[in-house]
């Protein structure tokens, strides 16, 4: 696990997890978690208790099409 507070929801922290393993940056929250690429061009606020079902699935194929491990290694 990271260096965040852990999410309530299995699947919050799964996906924090997953996210933190492709390198991004995770900020606790006061309201929202804040995920940071590591190129530091990209940056999302991410929900404590979303609506949407899919809403962490989404989420981490964001993170992956946004800032892929292959584009970060020439930033």
């Amino acid at each position: 696990m990271g260096h965040w507070t852990k999410h309530p929801k299995k699947e919050g922290e799964e996906a924090l997890r997953l996210i933190a393993e492709l390198g991004w940056r995770i900020e606790d929250p006061p309201t929202y978690y804040t995920i940071k690429c590591p190129c530091g061009a990209h940056q999302r606020q991410v929900h404590l208790s979303p609506s949407n079902p899919n809403y962490w699935t989404q989420t981490v194929r964001f993170v992956r099409r946004v800032c892929p491990p292959e584009q970060q290694e020439d930033v």
